[in-house]
């Protein structure tokens, strides 16, 4: 076995137990609160792992600023916790601004421990963030799959105690869980102060925002489209006892999908080395792989989601989440088409296409809020209806603007794909 196929066996390794560990958590919860607390939880949920994503878009750019020092034999520049730190800081004022509207009153039920524990999240997030890229960067994959699986795991094992001592079930309580899981990025302090040059020449602002500014937005806007989703309906919609399974459900699905930030790490080199080699061939191949894959996959999911879905959401979280065959099915073809997006735009990033993966998620988020918004469907079906409708654009808007990237290159060069 190669070094490489170890590499990406212990990460999958990693991103499978944390995506399991995560939907433990979900069905645990699920099963704790009633299913109108459950909803409350779900939605603050998505909000906070919408901003987590925002901050994680620049945990790409620390990897990159950690490789490079790597290669070179120097630390990791400082300027790698001021992109993490810019990025926090626009995170907060954003999140706040948020809380403060009607809608986002709405998502935390006016509750101020919740809005607080949602607040709190951001410094968490912020110092996971900036310690998984300098590890990822560093080739340290232990360290890294470690505080993968830790922070899944740190959050499992609070909601059992609670659970255990016979605490009160209570949404308070489910988030607290969430954000205290983050805190496993105490244990990689030492690391930290050790790889990163904190006495050296910091860099300029406006030259940290630039990247930090493209990545953002981006992958704010894909945020909304993957674990923010729900937060976006009730947004939309209001908190419908309809939209109840329907989100539930989409939680459910989404929750792997929310983990594939490592995958996508591990992809945006691969697509640098074969677009600087001018490469095309690998990955024109690669984009046809993705392609029939998740049409193959799609099928799959939505014939299984059909079959046995409503039974198995049932067993999972319990008779209060029954849904239809219909709503299954779509739910379950849906997830695997976003998850050929992903991959799709970590290509477009690898390629520094930034403002086009921007595009790309406001168009899936703006198609789904119309769909929402302009039909005359009761709640649930435009809940699911958007839900659909996002995950096919954003598939078809990233397949094309990667092709096309490609292309351009391949015409301006005066090759064709060997």
């Amino acid at each position: 076995m190669t070094h490489a196929r170890r590499q990406l066996g212990l990460v999958s390794v990693s991103f499978f137990a944390a995506s399991g560990l995560g939907l433990l958590l979900l069905i645990v919860v699920a099963r704790w609160l009633t299913p109108t607390e459950n909803l409350h939880f779900q939605a603050v949920w998505a909000l906070i792992f919408t901003f987590a994503s925002v901050l994680g878009s620049v945990e790409q750019e620390v990897a990159r600023q950690s490789t490079t020092a790597t290669l070179e034999g120097r630390r990791t520049p400082v300027g790698a916790a001021q992109a993490v730190g810019l990025a926090a800081m626009a995170s907060f004022v954003l999140l706040a601004g948020v809380l403060a509207t009607p809608s986002g009153r709405e998502v935390v039920h006016g509750s101020l421990s919740v809005l607080l524990l949602t607040l709190a999240s951001l410094a968490n997030f912020s110092m996971l963030i900036l310690a998984r890229g300098v590890l990822l960067g560093a080739h340290a994959l232990r360290g890294y799959a470690a505080l993968l699986v830790g922070e899944a795991l740190a959050r499992v094992a609070i909601i059992a105690g609670l659970v255990l001592l016979d605490v009160e079930a209570a949404v308070e309580w489910a988030v607290l869980a969430t954000v205290a899981g983050s805190l496993v990025w105490v244990g990689a302090l030492g690391r930290l102060a050790r790889a990163v040059d904190w006495t050296g020449p910091r860099d300029e602002w406006r030259v940290v925002a630039g990247p930090v500014a493209a990545l953002g937005i981006a992958n704010g806007l894909s945020a909304l489209v993957l674990t923010g989703f729900p937060a976006v309906t009730v947004a939309i919609l209001g908190k419908s006892p309809d939209l109840a399974v329907l989100i539930a459900v989409i939680t459910l699905s989404r929750a792997p999908l929310a983990l594939m930030a490592p995958v996508q790490a591990l992809t945006v080199p691969t697509v640098v080395r074969w677009s600087r080699s001018g490469d095309t061939h690998h990955l024109t191949r690669a984009l046809e792989y993705i392609a029939g894959g998740t049409a193959a996959a799609a099928l799959l999911g939505a014939a299984v989601g059909y079959a046995i879905g409503p039974w198995a959401v049932a067993l999972v979280l319990g008779a209060d989440y029954r849904p239809t065959p219909v709503m299954a099915a779509l739910v379950a073809a849906a997830t695997c088409v976003m998850a050929g997006a992903l991959l799709q735009a970590a290509a477009l990033v690898a390629l520094r296409r930034y403002w086009t993966a921007t595009t790309c998620w406001a168009a899936a988020i703006a198609s789904a809020a119309l769909v929402m918004i302009a039909t005359p469907w009761g709640a649930e079906g435009r809940g699911l209806g958007g839900f659909t409708v996002a995950s096919l654009v954003a598939f078809v808007a990233t397949a094309v603007a990667v092709r096309r990237t490609v292309a351009t290159a391949e015409g301006r060069d005066g090759r064709h794909p060997h």
